[in-house]
Order: structure tokens, then sequence, then C-alpha cells
């Protein structure tokens, strides 16, 4: 009887295990950087996205959890690059008792997992750590240590460290990146951690994103880390456009021509929405502004959409109206189908044929990382330098292919030793439950 073979990462110059994958806004930029030599493949835990992930073609872990898994596990053990963006609600209460008490955790026992000389020793903090975590009334706290976990047992066990680590999240995990950078250059990293605007890259929406690059240079781990440099203009509520400073007069989307400091405009919502919405318009939000809940913010279509959530399509459309004051009106009988799918997609910058799986792919958008950043993070992480051209028109081209027909598995031979085990058991599950809102 024969099997298809398990999915597993190939050689490459930039093999990338992706960790907490999502519906492949990484993965997705990564095939997009093929030709530099670029392979990924993701884990990721919930069904309905690995299904979005199946039908985009890209590569997925057979073992679900990102705990179950280790990088010398065979599937991944290829893996030169690790990324990832855990699930980060514990700390997404902004300014609460248990979100500082949820960091206050993780920088403590982020801590305890670090300068470990040999693997022995490692597992033994690890599975204190780990204990402690799984005794925790929400165990999503115990998430954002497992990149941590990767990335000291690819040194002490695989004895082969990663050469580029990527880590992203909401910007208040930045203290958890920021403690991170300390134990990667005790480690022999190069590190640093930001906060990136997405629509200083070109996606038309406005999300801050913590950031942490690191690369492995024993020798030099204080270096400067180059981090992506904006191509487009930041918005602010009530700024004034700019004019395009590079038009090339096709009407492309996405267009970047970046020189020195000249920045090109933001993309607005029209500009990522022209083909399915032809007027103006404007966003009401489903969540309030200024801490008052019954002040939905607005965004009219020649701005950058609000922050992309698992709640998106509660955002309310109507047509653009202004008073004789200049003052936006709404008529709410006038209200406009709400955003599809597909546009949502659009507005984090995924191809507008990016076959999204499931009845309710809200979830999966307002989770993922927009492509586009993703292409500028990956670019300079890996290559240091920018995105070259090309990709942003590859990116918004891309199409689905058709699936290969599955491979045959002959029966392995008998093993002479044992494959080397990560420490970690099957908890903490990495999947559907934990990722309740955007990340």
């Amino acid at each position: 009887m024969t099997h298809p073979s398990p999915p597993s990462l190939p050689p490459a110059k930039f093999a990338i295990v992706d960790l907490f994958a999502g519906p492949g806004g990484l993965d997705i930029a990564a095939t997009i950087m093929k030709d530099e030599g670029v392979e990924s493949i993701g884990v990721e835990w919930d069904d309905a996205t690995r299904a979005t992930r199946a039908a985009a073609g890209l590569l997925t872990t057979e073992v679900k959890d990102v705990a179950a898994l280790g990088p010398c596990d065979p599937s991944v053990v290829e893996a030169t690059v690790l990324t990832g963006g855990p699930p980060c609600q514990s700390f997404s209460v902004a300014g609460s008792r248990k979100g500082h008490k949820a960091l206050d955790d993780v920088l403590r026992l982020a801590t305890r997992l670090a300068d470990h000389e040999d693997e022995a020793s490692f597992d033994v903090a690890w599975k204190e750590v780990k204990a402690e975590t799984d005794a925790m009334s929400d165990d999503r706290t115990g998430f954002v240590l497992q990149p941590l976990r990767w990335i000291m047992e690819a040194k002490l066990k695989r004895r082969r460290p990663y050469e580029v680590i990527v880590l992203e999240q909401v910007p208040t995990v930045l203290p958890v990146w920021k403690h991170f950078v300390d134990i990667l250059r005790r480690t022999g990293y190069a590190a640093e951690a930001h906060v990136l605007h997405t629509e200083d890259f070109g996606v038309p929406q406005t999300r801050r994103r913590a950031v942490l690059i690191a690369q492995f240079d024993p020798g030099n781990v204080h270096r400067k880390v180059r981090f992506p440099k904006a191509t487009h203009q930041r918005y602010r509520k009530g700024a004034e456009r700019l004019p395009s400073t590079h038009d090339r007069g096709d009407g492309s989307l996405f267009d970047t021509s970046y020189t020195g400091d000249d920045v090109e405009p933001w993309v607005s919502m029209g500009d990522a929405l022209r083909a399915t919405r032809t007027t103006e318009f404007v966003m009401v939000s489903n969540y309030g502004s200024g801490g008052d809940p019954k002040n939905r913010g607005r965004r009219e279509s020649g701005e950058p959409a609000p922050t992309v959530t698992g709640k998106v399509r509660r955002n309310r459309l109507y047509p653009l109206r202004k008073n004789s004051s200049g003052e936006i009106v709404i008529r709410p009988e006038e209200e406009l189908d709400r955003l599809s799918p597909e546009e949502a997609g659009l507005l984090q910058s995924f191809p507008a044929e990016y076959p999204w799986r499931s009845t309710d792919v809200a979830q999966q958008i307002g989770n993922a990382i927009p492509p586009r950043l993703s292409l500028h993070i990956l670019s300079m992480a890996l290559l240091r330098e920018p995105p070259q051209e090309k990709w942003y028109t590859l990116l918004k081209e891309w199409r689905p292919q058709a699936a290969p027909p599955a491979t045959v598995r002959r029966p392995a031979p008998p093993q002479t030793s044992p494959p080397v085990p990560s420490s970690a058991s099957g908890r903490p599950r990495t999947g559907a439950p934990a990722k309740i809102s955007a990340k």
C-alpha cells in the first residue's frame, strides 16, 4: 500500500518555516521571491485556514501544532529561516492589569530560556516554563515563547542555528521583542525590533506591527540591522494626500519607484477596490474612536482603510456625500453592500484572486500579515535590500496554480537510529480557539 508523501520543506538558499502561519500573508510573499532561492512551509492549526493555504498551493506541515513540532522534525529540518506571528490576545488588552501581567510573565519566562550552553539544561528549563504556562488561565500567553524554543533548539539540538529570524505582532508585544533582541544578541545574532506602519509600504490600510529581525552574526552582534524604509506617505487624520511622484499613466495599482527620500502618496481604499467600487464612498468603522464606542470612525474612499480585523464585515459603507460645510452626510437608507471577502483581502494587499475557503473567512483575513508588508520585511531580512519592482506586479497578478498530482511514498527502510525529538509535547494548541480577534 502506498501513501502520499507528507509535506516537507525542500532545501533552499532561504528555506523558511513559518510558525502560526495563518492563510499565507508571509508565505505568498515568499512565493513571489522564489527566484531568489526562497521556499517556505507553514505550521497552522485551524482547518479552515489550512484549506485556504491548500487552495493557494502553499506548503503546510502535516502536524498542525507548533508545540508538537521542533527544528529537528524531518518536515522542517532544512529550514534556515524562522518566521512567525504568535497569537497575541492575552497582550492586547491595552493598559489592563491582565495584559501587563501577561507581558511580565513572558519576559520573566523568556529569561529562563536564555543562555543555555547544552540541550540538557535547556530541556530542564523548558519543562519548568511549559509547566507554568500550561497552568495559566490563558494558555495563549505561552504561545509567544514557542519561537524562542525553536530558536534555542535549532542551536542546541539541531546544531545549526537559523540564519535569519523574523517575528511580527501587534505593537503591545514590542517589549517582548525588545527582550528577545537582548537574548538573541547573547545567542550570536545581530537583532533589532521596531514598529512598522503598513501604509508606509503601499498597503491600503492603517495597521501597525511590531517586527523583530535577527541575523546570525556571532562576531558582530551589535551591528545595525537594516529595516524596510518607507516607500509611501504616512496617513494622518486630516492630512492631504500627496500627488504621485512617479505617475506612469497606466493606472496600475501599488506602483512604487522609491528613490532617495521620495515617497508615493498613500494607497487608498478607492485605489484597491477600483474594480468593484466605481464611485466614492465612506466607511463607518465597527469600532468607536477616542474611547467612545458610539463615535464610529469614518474613512473616505480616498484614504486608507482602518485596521482590518476579524470583524471587518461589520463596517458599513455609504455613498460619499458632504453638506455645504464639508461635513460627511450619512443616509442610512443608502447603505451599500458590505465588503466581500475578496475586497477585505485586497485591503490587506492579498491578490484579488486569493482562494479564501470557509463560510467565514473574515477572521483569517484579519489575522494575516499583509503580503505587501511581508515582501518588504523578507527582502530586507534575507537580501538586505528593498523589494524588486516586479514583485509588486507579480503579487497583484498572482493566481492559484492547479495542484500537482500527489507523489507516492515507498515504505521507508528501517531506521538505524531514532530521530532527535523535540522537547515539546502536545500542548499548547495554536489554532482557531486562540485566534478570536485580529492579531
